[in-house]
């Protein structure tokens, strides 16, 4: 069963290894010039104690780059339950070979295990090789921005690649048992991982552990420790930026200004406090910083605005890694097993 299953799969088997050979050229040639280049910049210009400009234009260089390697490490998964997982079962069903295999001395269970079990683990492997990848290459970059919280950063690094892969392979399994037919049952697998990729980061990860929320008042003290103000929605709404949260958190939440009952506060409603437009008329929307924030903070004081801010911590990055794994892991087994429970009832 083993070499029957491998017989099947050997043209995506191939096509896969080819396309990681390929990617790891890629990363290989690619990684170790933006290391070497990243160490060099660094011994430049730490003698100097002049290393913003430099690491800002190193990390501009390679933006684009970064950008396009994490949206191919992100697609793996994707293209894992499309190409291995939905085709699978699919079309065996499709084209009736299944009969073959039923009718012998092999059982439902043992043909869909071998097949989710080999096929499975060469996708769980594949995910690893990519996140490896990619968690090495951008080291430089990522040691730059802090920001491992980020949605495509924090789905292609370490240990949650693995599990994505996973559940998009069961998922691909899963439609092409119930939909019969490899084609819809491929369409049918981008379209829900996709979903499940924009709605996690939005709706679970925020809220897979307690998250911090602090709330500090419009005045001069917290203008000394804030970058700047500035509003939005043509002056409808109005933020401090860059208020003091503790380093490389993840910023979950970061509302307008409110006053005391709650009420998002427009600038049109205080435009004393803010200074005049530019002569050339390019004024509308406020954009202060240093003496000028201080300024405006101690006019709004006495209305007793607000701004609340709420992030998860820098040390709740490990949890939540192995949180979202285990979720994503447990999915998994749930389709795999509803694909075992249904096998198994269905008729010839």
């Amino acid at each position: 069963m083993i070499w029957l299953t491998w017989r099947q799969f050997r043209a995506q088997a191939l096509t896969g290894l080819t396309l990681l050979a390929a990617a790891g050229i890629y990363f290989l040639v690619t990684g170790l010039q933006m290391h070497h280049t990243y160490t060099a910049d660094l011994a430049s210009c730490t003698p100097l104690n002049s290393c913003d400009d430099v690491l800002n234009q190193f990390q501009h260089s390679y933006d684009n780059m970064f950008h396009f390697t994490e949206l191919l490490v992100l697609a793996a998964p994707a293209l894992i339950g499309m190409f291995w997982g939905a085709p699978l079962i699919g079309r065996e069903l499709e084209t009736g070979t299944h009969q073959f295999v039923w009718n012998q001395t092999i059982t439902r269970s043992r043909w869909l295990s071998v097949k989710l079990t080999v096929v499975g683990l060469a996708s769980i492997a594949t995910a690893a090789v990519f996140s490896y990848l990619i968690t090495w290459w951008a080291g430089p970059l990522d040691h730059l921005t802090g920001n491992k919280f980020a949605g495509p950063t924090f789905a292609t690094r370490d240990i949650v690649p693995l599990a994505y892969a996973a559940f998009a392979f069961a998922l691909g399994a899963t439609a092409g048992l119930l939909l019969r037919r490899a084609v819809p049952a491929m369409a049918v697998t981008l379209a829900v991982f996709i979903g499940i990729q924009i709605l996690v980061p939005i709706l679970v990860r925020p809220n897979l552990l307690p998250s911090t929320t602090r709330t500090f008042a419009v005045n001069q003290t917290i203008a000394q420790q804030a970058r700047g103000f500035y509003t939005n929605n043509g002056g409808a709404e109005m933020y401090l930026d860059g208020l003091p949260v503790p380093p490389h958190a993840w910023v979950t939440s970061a509302p307008p200004i409110t006053d005391s009952a709650g009420r998002v506060v427009a600038a049109s409603t205080h435009l004393d406090c803010f200074p005049p437009p530019a002569p050339n008329g390019g004024g509308g929307t406020a954009k202060a910083g240093g003496p000028d924030l201080t300024q405006i903070a101690t006019c709004l004081a006495p209305y007793h605005l607000h701004e609340s801010i709420t992030w998860q911590p820098a040390s709740h990055y490990w949890p939540l890694q192995w949180y979202e794994t285990g979720i994503f892991s447990l999915l998994a087994a749930a389709l795999s097993g509803f694909c075992f429970w249904q096998i198994r009832r269905r008729q010839n």
